[in-house]
This record gives structure tokens, sequence and C-alpha cells, in this order.
């Protein structure tokens, strides 16, 4: 484990090809935009031996590294150390370390260079055992690159809001690379088991350490307690297991229904559960045994819910794959968003979405659209823990380019999109004006039907046919009215 263990001496073994494993890794290392700022570290210059002295009358000369060790060498190496590890981190030659993690969840050894420290460690061990001229250049790459991995360990648990109070029982748990991917990911959506699990761990660990501290020879209550302890622990480590890696669960039916989820979103974009369910195409899933595993298990294929109903896959950039952004929009004005005409006859359409996945969902739909207000981390109330942000259209150009796009298809608020379409399209007339109270009421209906249908009807003076004679009405019928009043009024 990464987090509390070294890579062992199992990997010393030789192998075939050493030398272009070697040059591969050297490749490797310098991938890294930033590892080519640090000039002065150097494969020649790194782990150096101090070489010999001839100062004095004598003919006794020092060897390297026999003996006793200069400690101003091993601070220069140190030193080195920490400039060849701050460069891998994405630092500078000081050793500043800066890290960031996609939202994938992938490791920063994963995302920079396509595979994990344990595997570029293993490489270099086994060179090692070859290139001995080498030896101290490698061991000091060894070096730095743990220090990285121990670092990506520790800004991984800081990342973790909860995570400060269980240090001690999260490293203990363990903190594979595998581990620390799930974290990444799920130590939000699944804080709960994942802190019991800790609790359960610390709790076993004080009872047992309280037992051994016990003088006295233990009785049968002594003896209980050291075996349900013990059996906490690995009730704990299980519950730790399980919630990071909750794939594990599935059966190879389920497995399968979600990589064929996975390929088709990949393949088309942004698709709602029903629509998923007839391309994977097998008798035995049904659209509400699909949404249920892909609500539980998704975000281990990498697929996020969009809107309601509607999934996508979340590249390993952080980035949502959209194959056709006026669906994608369409999917979450839909379910997170509104069609509205205000009071002042102002039409207004707008995303509203909450956290952090929230975020890069406006965010890809303002870069996608190329239009709207785009307003990120907002406080609803002062309490408010999670954040809100809004992808809000209030121009007219922006209006219509917008719901031109989403128009066909909308499924939940189309007759709206409808309605304020038509609305931009009207002057001053006295009919235009009598046209646009019927469609500021036919949108307010649409919007608020299910919970005030009565209400609006009483005030409006008018029963449910004459609404949908309102929302009905061809438009053609109303330009030929506004044709005429204005044909009356120059004559």
């Amino acid at each position: 484990m990464w987090g509390s263990m070294l890579v062992g001496d199992e990997y010393d073994a030789p192998v075939e090809g050493l030398e272009s494993r070697l040059a591969d890794i050297v490749k490797e290392l310098a991938q890294h935009p930033e590892f080519v700022k640090a000039a002065s570290v150097t494969p020649g210059a790194i782990g150096d031996g101090a070489q010999a002295s001839t100062g004095g009358h004598g003919t006794l000369t020092a060897k390297p590294n026999e003996g006793w060790v200069d400690p101003r060498d091993e601070d220069k190496r140190r030193k080195r150390l920490m400039q060849t590890a701050g460069v891998l981190g994405g630092g500078d030659t000081t050793g500043q370390i800066q890290m960031s993690f996609p939202e994938s969840g992938d490791g920063w050894f994963g995302t920079y260079f396509g595979r994990e420290a344990e595997g570029i460690v293993k490489d270099l061990r086994q060179a090692r055992r070859v290139h001995k001229e080498f030896k101290m250049d490698i061991d000091d790459a060894i070096d730095a690159i743990r220090l990285v991995k121990r670092m990506e360990v520790d800004e991984t648990l800081k990342a973790i809001p909860w995570a400060e109070q269980h240090m001690g029982a999260m490293r203990e748990l363990g903190l594979s690379d595998r581990d620390l991917t799930s974290l990444r990911k799920f130590a939000g959506p699944r804080e709960v088991s994942l802190r019991q699990a800790c609790l359960m761990w610390e709790r076993s660990g004080d009872t047992i350490e309280r037992l051994n501290k016990h003088d006295e020879e233990w009785g049968s209550i002594e003896q209980k307690e050291w075996l349900e302890a013990v059996q906490m622990k690995k009730d704990a480590r299980k519950q730790w297991k399980n919630t990071l890696h909750q794939i594990d669960n599935l059966t190879k039916h389920e497995a399968i229904w979600l990589t064929k989820a996975a390929h088709e979103l990949s393949e088309k974009g942004v698709s709602q559960t029903r629509i998923l369910c007839e391309n994977i195409g097998d008798r035995n899933l049904t659209s509400s045994k699909l949404g249920a595993l892909l609500k539980t298990y998704g975000g281990d294929f990498g697929i996020i819910k969009t809107a309601r109903s509607s999934w996508s896959l979340l590249r390993n950039d952080g980035t949502i794959l959209v194959k056709d952004p006026w669906a994608y929009a369409a999917g979450f004005i839909d379910a997170d968003g509104y069609i509205t005409i205000t009071k002042r006859g102002e039409p207004r359409a707008g995303i509203i979405a909450t956290g952090a996945r929230g975020r890069i969902h406006c965010e890809n739909l303002y870069k996608t659209l190329g239009c709207g207000v785009l307003q990120l981390d907002l406080k609803v109330h002062k309490s408010s823990k999670r954040s809100q942000h809004r992808l809000q259209f209030y121009s007219r150009d922006d209006l219509n380019k917008l719901l031109l796009g989403v128009g066909p298809h909308l499924q939940l608020k189309k007759r709206q999109a409808h309605a304020v379409l038509e609305l931009l399209g009207l002057g001053r007339e006295t009919v235009a004006k009598a046209r646009k109270t019927e469609l500021q009421r036919v949108v307010k209906w649409e919007n608020w039907k299910d919970t005030k249908a009565d209400d609006l009807l009483a005030e409006w003076g008018v029963d449910v046919e004459t609404v949908e004679k309102w929302s009905t009405r061809d438009p053609e019928i109303v330009r030929l009215g506004i044709e005429a009043e204005r044909l009356v009024g120059a004559l």
C-alpha cells in the first residue's frame, strides 16, 4: 500500500531488454512539461558520490560512499530529491508540489504518465540490477517518485472534509491506488458508510489497546471483548472495501449492462434511461432496473446523471461527453430548468444546478452553447452547505438561439418554448398585446397547472378549454390580425 508501505525488493529481478526499458522509463518521466524546466536535475547530477580527496601531504585517499558520510552531502542529496519531486509533482525546482486531480478520480501519476507509481518504480528497480553504474541515480529517482506518491496520498486525504478525524484509521484500512481513486470519486456520496468503517476500526483498536494493558489474567469478559474487537476489525475492513468498490458486488449480467450503457453514451452522448435500455437490447433488463443500477454503480463506469432520467459519460479530464449539445441542454431544461414570462411580460429561461457536478454541467453548457449568463457558487442561504450555479438567458438573441435549438428535443416544456418564441416575434400592436397576455397565461398554466390549476382558472375567469385554445391558436391567424391592424392604421 502506497499510503503506508514502500515498494519491496521482490521487484529486484533481472529481466531481458532492460536498456530499452530504462530508456522508456526516462522518456515517461520526461513527459511532464514541467520536468524539462529542471535543467539542474539530470541523471548525472543526482546521486553523485564524493570525489577522492588529495588535499593532504600523505597518500591516503577517501573512497566514495565508504564509511562516514559527510552530512553536507546528504543535505545536498535531500535538496536535489525535493527539487526532482517538485518537478514531478507539477511544481518547480524549489520542491513546491502543486497537485490537482480530475473528476474521473484518476491519480496524479495515472493522469500525467498513464500508469501508477508502483509500475514505474518496479521497472526502475529491475533496471538498477543491470545498470549498476546508474544505481545512485536510479535510487534518487525512486525516492523522488515515492515522495510524490506520498504527497498524492496526503493531497487526496486533505481534499476530503471528514478525513482529518480518521487519518490513522483510513491509512490502516487501506489506501491502495484503487482505493484512492474511489475515495476521490465517492468520499462525498458514500461518506456515511466510509465513516462508519473508520469508527468501527477505531473502536476495535481502542479495545485491543486497552486489553493489552490489562496486567491481570484475562477472564471470560476480556476474552469475549477481544474476540468481538477482532471481528469488528474484520467487519470494518470489509465495509471499507465494499463501500469503496461497490462494483465488485455486481453480477456478470449487471456488469455487462453497465459496460454497454457506457459504450452507448460514448457513441451517442447524453441519453435517457429508456433509450439506453432499448439499445442494450436485453429482454431481462427493464428501464427501472437499469436506472437503479446507474444510480448506484454508474460512477464506477464514469456515468453520471445529467438531468431527470438522462445520463452522460464523464471524460478523464472531468468534462462531460456531449454529442448533441441541444439535446443535452433540453434534458437539463426539462429536469432542472425553467421557461417563463414575468409579470412585466419579460421572457426568461435558465438552468439551476447545485454542487460540484452541477457546476460542471453549467460550465459545459455555457461553453458549448456560446450564449447565456453564467453565475457560479451562489449561496441560497447562509446555512447552505451546497453552492448553487445558474445559466440564465435574458436577451432576445440568447432566448431565440436557445429555444430554437432545444425545441425539437424538449419533452416537458415544449409548449412553454413555443409560447416564448411566438412572443419574441410580436410587436406592440393591440392584437399583439392581447396575444402576449394569452401567451403569458399559457406559460404560467403549463408551469403551475399541477398544483395551482383551480386558482389560476378562477383568477382569469376562464375554463380549461379556453386555455387550451390559447395554447393551440394558429400564429398565422394572429399575424394576419396584426397586419390588418397595421393596414387600418396606415389608411
